[in-house]
């Protein structure tokens, strides 16, 4: 049979292989394209006002963009502001020419000919007189000052506005006012003026002039033609300028188009602001469009048959060969499949008192087809979907051995909960033959029980017992206001159930069953409130030569309710489920989650918790929702649960009571244990030590403080810190870790955690635990335990979303407690990464 990853490779590098195939076709028929306004391979619009961005104008020096009344009007000389002038560009530099090939005579060696486009643009200026009494009179006071006032299509080599006079690498049609409100138009190259005209036109507005200018440019004949007229006229029959122009000769083959103003004084003595604001005037653009064309490439037909034919050959090869691949893919899952079934069938036979197997069409009909509303919840492992199973249909079964469960589901209607399993389909069979084992062999009251399974087309389903109330999440926590709030005595009969099962699969049963997830969200309610265990997906049946706890390559579990030696060790015991019904406890009891708000900052339930017994003041710890209530509130039983939450989410796994003598207290049976009034600090290894794998440790780990010292000591650059001899993991990246120097500069700082990269494997750093900040920790070091760069930029990035957001790693936003990288991710996917800022 085909290896699957071998195959998935190839598909790769094939895919690869296309997208190479298809980019040079493509390059093969675009030349280079124009601005980000509205554009294509060969021509670019642009238009003003616009409502897009992206042709947002790069305005410079005084150059403003003001709206009134529903009109966008581009002022290059600002109101009221005299001696004052700005430029106003197209973001992104226009192609204006193109080279076509190489000459090779000896004359013009290295040489190359040129194709112009065509440019062809219209605009509206306004001219706002100063003076309303404006005279001949007044241009020669202006000339006599110095005054120089005026405005200017542009075309210029960089966004940094006209080069200085002179320049060779410049285009311009100036406008400037004159007698009686006449127009001058002058076209300058290079700062030489090569023809000028006075237009005829003219105005008896004494305050405003208005005019409408359109500039053609024939690339292929070389003209330029220039048309003026006042503003809502046609275009004049004749240009006001008519010239021969060789664009390309004067202008460099992409350039930013534009306009801008000139308002100086040139006299050395200069003028007085009075004369200014007399005789300087402002223009203004009130709409502009813009069509730059290249015509098409003579030899383009050639040159694009040369690559496109072998590029469509390749094309329908590699398309041949992905069928070939996809096929075998296809087989390949449909064998694996086939063989999963097999195996599951075979697997599930073997189980003692086999579950009862379900027909598929059957669960589909009895959760309508998996209908969202249908839907109880949902997991890392799937879904949760409520469902009637009735005698008719579920006596498909293939199997007639039934539990207890299921032989009530043959005689009458049932409903039930379904979980649908939609996880990575390796993980998935393993989950579910895991779970089956586990709940299968389980019998108590407060364990939800099994009706049966089914497995049909690779999709796995188990079918549970419905319980009417849900999970106690939702009667805890509810997103509305709830509609019963849970009493003293139903919530402390929960507690009771809840150690009750527990202490069953610690301790009763055949084989210790760790279930490793306990969290209110796992804890179902049946139709009298009574509290069972559910969701045994994480859970382990404790078997082998340590019958004490189950090691594992990971951390499973609920954050906040895993144990601190179960983060350093992977070794799940019966005081790690012990520690998570001490958080589940006090949640309760208080009613709050495991991470929530005190006096405006975040903390976790039990440090709150530990800190109220600290002050004596235990009892306001206690759900404000149970002290208002009319039902009878026992006081000693509130105290005697928190005690015993704090007992047994106690830091230290030897200091925690064990299920048997939980058990006892929540009976009344035993005393309340004593809790010293501070909280312990963890201690890790434990007293005696802790079993520890010789390899995974780094011997030179006794040298890596010295030798970090030495490399601090080094003034080296960061290029230098990236060629040190040795790799350093710092493993601790954090805000409170970079430290400030006199003039702001950043220094990483506090290496305690780091580790210098030696031995064998010389690129990445295993240890026993996980080191570093909750948040700032990569998921796969999380697993693996495995320290390496990418775990060090993991962190770095969060860092940076921080500094950037002005947030914590763990903050509110719109009501809710959510990390800052999701957060993030989320703006991201909604075209609003800016709103992060």
């Amino acid at each position: 049979m085909v290896c699957p990853n071998m195959l998935l490779r190839l598909l790769f590098l094939v895919c690869c292989s296309s997208s190479l195939a298809a980019s040079a076709a493509a390059a093969s028929s675009s030349s280079g394209s124009a601005c980000s306004c509205s554009s294509s391979s060969d021509e670019t619009s642009y238009s003003f006002p616009s409502t897009r961005i992206e042709d947002t104008l790069a305005l410079l020096d005084d150059a403003e963009i003001s709206s009134n009344n529903g009109s966008t009007i581009l002022h290059l000389t600002p109101a009221a502001s005299s001696n004052k002038s700005g430029t106003a560009l197209l973001p992104t530099p226009v192609t204006l020419w193109r080279r076509l090939d190489y000459q090779t005579t000896a004359a013009q060696p290295g040489s190359y000919s040129k194709q112009d486009a065509s440019l062809n643009t219209s605009f509206t200026m306004r001219v706002q007189y100063a003076n309303a009494k404006y005279s001949p009179a007044d241009d020669a006071a202006a000339a006599a000052a110095g005054l120089n006032n005026g405005l200017a299509f542009v075309i210029v080599p960089t966004i940094n506005g006209p080069p200085p006079p002179g320049s060779a690498a410049a285009f311009a049609v100036e406008f400037e006012t004159g007698d009686n409100r006449s127009i001058t138009v002058s076209i300058t190259t290079g700062g030489n003026i090569i023809a000028a005209a006075t237009a005829t036109t003219t105005t008896t507005n004494q305050t405003n002039s208005y005019y409408a200018v359109w500039i053609d440019y024939n690339g292929e004949k070389h003209r330029l033609l220039i048309y003026i007229d006042l503003q809502d006229r046609p275009k004049p029959q004749k240009p006001c300028l008519d010239v021969p122009l060789n664009l390309s000769s004067v202008v460099p083959d992409r350039a930013f188009i534009g306009f801008s103003a000139t308002t100086t004084t040139t006299t050395t003595g200069g003028s007085s602001s009075a004369m200014d604001e007399l005789l300087l005037h402002r223009y203004s653009i009130l709409s502009w469009s813009l069509t730059v064309k290249l015509p098409p490439s003579p030899h383009g037909l050639d040159f694009e048959w040369k690559v496109i034919l072998p590029a469509v050959v390749g094309t329908v090869a590699i398309t041949a060969i992905m069928n070939v691949i996809v096929a075998a893919l296809y087989l390949n899952s449909k064998y694996n499949k086939l063989k999963m079934e097999l195996v599951l069938t075979e697997a599930l036979r073997r189980l003692p008192g086999t579950p009862r197997e379900f027909k598929h069409a059957a669960i589909r009909k009895a959760t309508n087809n998996f209908d969202e509303g249908r839907k109880l919840g949902n997991g890392g492992f799937g879904a949760v979907y409520r469902g009637t199973i009735r005698s008719s249909s579920s006596s498909a079964g293939k199997n007639k051995a039934t539990t207890a469960a299921a032989a009530a589901v043959s005689s009458s209607s049932v409903e039930v909960a379904v979980k649908r399993f939609t996880r990575d389909e390796n993980r998935c069979y393993d989950d579910f033959l895991a779970e089956v084992d586990i709940i299968n062999r389980l019998r108590h009251r407060n364990v939800v029980p099994l009706v049966g399974w089914s497995y049909e087309k690779g999709e796995l389903l188990l079918i549970y017992e419905y319980m009417p109330n849900g999970s106690l999440d939702r009667q805890l926590f509810p997103k509305e206001k709830p509609g019963r709030i849970l009493g003293w005595t139903t919530r402390y009969g929960i507690v009771t159930d809840i150690a009750a099962g527990l202490h069953y699969v610690h301790h009763e049963h055949e084989h210790m069953v760790l279930h490793r997830d306990i969290k209110a969200s796992n804890i179902l309610l049946d139709a009298a409130f009574r509290g069972r265990l559910g969701d045994f997906g994480l859970a382990r049946i404790v078997v082998g030569l340590d019958k004490n706890s189950y090691t594992d390559v990971g951390v499973a579990g609920t954050w906040g309710f895993i144990a601190p030696e179960y983060s350093v060790s992977h070794k799940a015991t019966r005081k790690t489920d012990v520690y998570a019904f001490g958080v589940l406890l006090l949640e309760i009891v208080t009613g709050r989650r495991v991470l929530c708000k005190f006096q405006g900052t975040f903390q976790l339930l039990v440090d709150w918790v530990w800190r109220l017994h600290r002050e004596g003041s235990l009892l306001d710890a206690v759900d404000n929702c149970i002290a208002s209530s009319t039902e009878e509130f026992d006081a000693d039983d509130a105290i005697r649960l928190l005690l015993l939450g704090l007992a047994c989410s106690n830091p230290n796994p030897s200091d925690r009571p064990s299920m048997t003598e939980v058990v006892q207290v929540v009976a009344r049976s035993a005393a309340p244990p004593d809790v010293p009034p501070v909280k312990p600090a963890f201690v890790w290894p434990p007293e005696g030590g802790v079993e520890v794998d010789s390899d995974d440790v780094d011997s030179s780990g006794s040298d890596v403080y010295a030798s970090l010292c030495e490399w601090e000591e080094e003034e080296t650059s960061s290029s230098d810190a990236l060629a040190h001899e040795h790799m350093v993991l710092h493993r601790d990246i954090k805000a409170s870790n970079i430290l400030l120097d006199a003039a702001f500069r950043g220094r990483l700082g506090d290496f305690g955690l780091a580790r210098i990269v030696v031995g064998l494997d010389k690129n990445s750093y295993t240890d026993v635990g996980v080191a570093g900040t909750w948040g700032f920790i990569a998921p796969e070091y999380s697993v693996s335990h495995k320290a390496t760069r990418k775990t060090d930029v993991y962190a770095f990035g969060v860092l940076l979303l921080e500094i950037v957001t002005g947030r914590r790693v763990l903050c509110k936003f719109q009501g809710t407690f959510q990390l800052l990288v999701d957060w993030v991710w989320r703006l991201h996917r909604e075209g609003s990464l800016l709103d992060a800022h």
